[in-house]
């Protein structure tokens, strides 16, 4: 089975995102299916001056092919337009044009598969649904996903909510959309294996670990209440943030004593931190699917999230789901975790049984059975 990957490689550099980890690794697990003959296909302006992708791209060594035109405008007039049709720059005898990302791609030559992890853009009820920016969002994608749901022989996803909204929102037909999920690193599950004394922390009393920064959208305001609460409670538990970071949120967590924020963290880094950590703190408003609880729970740190979206179906019933407006409650259950080895340990133990069931093996398995279906 030939395939050619479309990607934006820069959502592909190291630090990336959870869809840009999606991308990554499902690409490097097609690339070594015995049965796949796999190219990427991006705009040669990615190019460095030795003819691959930035050193920073894990995908630098695989073979690839490019287009002419500048990756965001030739992409917005394929949104838009539906052109400049794309079958010239395809091989001959391509079997699938594969995008493990959100975009659509006019072409004939072969059939369409493309990635869409989320439909937040459509979303009505959100806390920042009616901001000039979601409506903007909303807008953008509003003159392609339809087409792509459509157009496209079958669609992946990486959750059932996902494609639920999917049909619920868009009207999609349920019988092209695939869940394919979301992998674990072997870094998660390694780390499990290491007494985390002798790790470094990053603070010296014990810690909850928020991934995803402080943000709007990952449950900031909430995150903020939980420290205010622990102090008031004169709790010894902090809250180390990893990740990005919105303006307001960093001035008002100067004025908890209890918060550090770590900012953007390595790859690398990750699985230490989780590792010394008394439990994940997740309280996202809104997830595809959440790759924080899942690596949680494979280096044994019981993982705390919000009942919103995807959360409660991804942790099962090996997470602690929790609403992320009732402070005191989720407070309580930190102080719990760290203070009873015996309530922890149980965690721990359904965390790491439900974690080892998630591989990306098993999602690149997925997609090959799923292609092979519907060609």
């Amino acid at each position: 089975m030939k395939l050619l990957a479309y990607i934006h490689p820069i959502r592909t550099y190291l630090p990336c995102t959870g869809v840009g980890r999606h991308i990554n690794h499902m690409l490097l697990g097609l690339a070594k299916q015995s049965e796949v003959e796999l190219d990427l296909f991006f705009s040669k302006q990615w190019l460095e001056s030795d003819g691959k992708l930035n050193p920073r791209c894990p995908l630098r060594g695989l073979p690839n092919r490019t287009f002419p035109g500048l990756e965001n405008t030739t992409e917005r007039t394929w949104k838009l337009f539906g052109y400049p049709r794309m079958d010239k720059y395809l091989p001959e005898q391509t079997d699938w044009l594969y995008a493990p990302m959100e975009t659509y791609i006019p072409v004939s030559k072969c059939p369409v598969a493309v990635t869409i992890h989320d439909v937040q853009a459509f979303e009505m009820n959100l806390p920042w649904s009616g901001t000039w920016q979601h409506q903007w969002f909303r807008y953008k994608w509003g003159h392609w996903v339809r087409r792509a749901l459509s157009d496209c022989r079958v669609v992946f996803t990486v959750s059932e909510f996902s494609k639920q909204r999917m049909v619920e929102l868009l009207g999609a037909d349920p019988q092209k959309i695939v869940v394919v999920g979301n992998g674990i690193e072997q870094s998660f599950f390694d780390i499990a294996l290491i007494n985390s004394v002798d790790l470094k922390p990053p603070v010296q009393a014990p810690y909850t670990l928020v991934i995803g920064g402080l943000r709007q959208k990952k449950g900031g305001d909430r995150v903020l209440a939980v420290a205010k609460a622990l102090l008031e409670r004169k709790s010894n538990l902090n809250i180390v943030v990893a990740g990005e970071l919105e303006a307001e949120y960093i001035e008002a967590a100067k004025t908890y004593s209890n918060i550090t924020l770590l900012g953007m963290v390595l790859d690398e880094d990750l699985p230490g931190l989780l590792r010394q950590a008394s439990s994940l703190l997740f309280l996202s408003l809104y997830e595809g699917f959440g790759m924080p609880a899942l690596e949680a729970m494979a280096v044994g740190t019981p993982a705390i999230v919000s009942n919103r979206a995807s959360l409660p179906e991804v942790v099962g019933d090996a997470g602690i789901v929790v609403n992320p407006e009732e402070t005191d409650a989720i407070v309580e259950i930190l102080i719990n975790l760290e203070a009873n080895p015996s309530i922890t340990e149980e965690y721990v133990r359904r965390g790491r049984k439900h974690a080892a069931e998630h591989t990306w093996l098993r999602c690149v398995d997925r997609v090959v059975t799923a292609l092979q279906e519907f060609a």
